[in-house]
């Protein structure tokens, strides 16, 4: 829906520059038309592919149009290209455009690289999610999921639930190097709100890109009023050109018309009515869901566990499974991150053991982010040239899992079956609780539970899984359709 609209409000900028400039300056523009065709090409470019500097592109369309417009102006002379370059040199020292140029290359530049920084990020935030979701689960996370969900049935209890806590430890096992991304992704998060500030404020790209006819007229009427004066400090610095004895042939190579092509759905495809899209509600609204992500990745076990298909409610503590029996679960909950997890009392963590997948993640992370600080000041962002739908587009499952192989060594019988609610709904998303000691064994206290959202479904449909199956069934989902479709569905 992003590039869509950024291809639409281009597409009909240059659709309505044609029309305004060709009923205006007639035959002239049309001999001439190349020059701003040009212009809209590499601004297309750049937001397609990166490659290219937005503030030579401008210097280079105003020198173009300067050198074009001085011949029109005198036409009764002959002007070789030696001479041309002459006059180019003379153009930022005459200024015969006024301050046009510098405050349209300016504008230009800073809304078109917040606006493309803003559009790379979402996708390589969508990016980073699915590659997370390719860590697979260790053999311990197996084996303390299947003793969670598994274990109830073998003592005649296949309906009880795994206390809250009991299943928040399991989880932040089973995700301890998905939440060490968590400080990294809120710095993203961070970066793209206040780079929203700004496509909503002084680098808004719709109120650049829809006047720019109107700015590129008032510098050409500029140039017509100051004409004579500019003419004359050139033929002082260049030289008095030769005057044409007969009537000068155009040159039809040079001065091609070319008309500008357009289909039939960009006309007047921005519709400017309360229906119609516009830069400030799409921003507002990708704002709120980006900013609803922050802490996501050191809440899922807590998402995860507050689904009562998956745990029972804190209220019910002292009648849920909790590992041996249905009792109250005493254990500590261990902290948030990878090193805490030494302590996590279900799940055996290395902690020293390093992730090479994820050590990429926080790496693009940190990437985006300060190409998201760039645009927010103002500055260049460089782009390797890459097509825009590279992203979100790496091979394989993503789960890390093999779905035909149930045994992981070491890990006890793997041919267990466990009941999983495949049709489930997650809950709303979590507040993180701020009432949990995960310091002192003993005295930790039940999570807040948020009210499920899933009352009032029809009846859940059951199958059996694998256990391995199971793990994908908790983990991926939640990543993948609620977390990162938010960012693709807005590409």
């Amino acid at each position: 829906m992003w590039r869509e609209f950024f291809k639409s409000l281009l597409s009909q900028s240059k659709r309505d520059f044609h029309e305004m400039f060709k009923r205006t300056y007639g035959i002239l523009y049309e001999q001439n038309s190349y020059v701003f065709t040009d212009l809209f090409e590499e601004l297309e470019r750049y937001y397609s592919k990166g490659q290219v500097d937005l503030a030579e592109a401008m210097d280079n369309f105003f020198n173009t149009l300067y050198q074009k417009m001085f011949t029109v102006l005198n036409a009764q002379y002959s002007f070789d290209d030696k001479y041309l370059g002459c006059v180019g040199e003379h153009m930022k020292e005459l200024s015969p455009f006024g301050d046009v140029p510098h405050k349209l290359s300016v504008q230009l530049k800073r809304s078109f690289v917040a606006t493309r920084t803003f559009s790379q990020a979402l996708g390589v935030a969508s990016e980073v999610v699915n590659n997370m979701v390719k860590i697979p689960p260790s053999a311990e996370c197996v084996r303390a999921l299947t003793k969670m969900t598994g274990c109830p049935a073998c003592q005649g209890l296949p309906d009880l639930k795994a206390c809250s806590n009991y299943c928040i430890n399991v989880m932040k096992g089973c995700l301890s190097y998905h939440t060490e991304l968590d400080t990294e992704w809120n710095n993203f998060v961070d970066s793209m709100d206040k780079v929203t500030d700004r496509l909503m404020g002084p680098f808004n790209i719709e109120m650049v890109v829809e006047p720019i006819n109107i700015k590129i007229s008032e510098a050409i009427m500029n140039f017509q009023e100051n004409g004579p004066e500019v003419s004359q400090r050139v033929f002082s610095g260049c030289g008095k050109p030769t005057l044409q004895h007969h009537r000068r042939r155009r040159d039809t190579t040079e001065l091609k018309f070319e008309s500008l092509q357009f289909s039939q759905t960009s006309a007047g495809s921005l519709d400017k009515g309360n229906n119609g899209p516009t830069l400030d509600r799409l921003v507002k609204d990708i704002r709120q869901k980006v900013k609803d992500t922050k802490q996501f990745w050191s809440h899922m076990p807590y998402h995860i566990c507050n689904n009562d298909n998956v745990a029972a409610s804190p209220t019910k503590d002292d009648s849920c499974w909790n590992g041996a029996m249905k009792a109250r679960y005493e254990p500590h909950i261990a902290g948030d991150g990878l090193m805490n997890q030494n302590s996590n009392p279900e799940v055996p963590v290395d902690v020293n053991r390093p992730s090479t997948l994820l050590n990429e993640q926080l790496f693009t992370l940190r990437t985006i982010t300060s190409k998201l600080k760039n645009a927010y000041n103002g500055q260049d962002v460089e782009w390797i040239d890459y097509e825009e739908s590279s992203y979100g587009s790496g091979s394989g499952s993503g789960d890390g899992i093999d779905d035909t192989k149930d045994d992981v060594e070491g890990s006890g019988n793997f041919g267990t079956r466990v009941e999983v609610n495949s049709n489930r709904e997650l809950g709303s998303k979590p507040i993180r609780p701020t009432n949990i000691n995960t310091n002192n064994a003993g005295e930790n206290t039940i999570p807040v539970k948020p009210k499920n959202t899933t009352a009032g479904t029809p009846a859940a449909v059951h199958r059996h899984m694998s256990v391995t199956r199971a793990v994908a069934t908790y983990l991926l989902p939640i990543v993948v359709i609620w977390f990162g479709g938010i960012f693709s569905d807005w590409l």
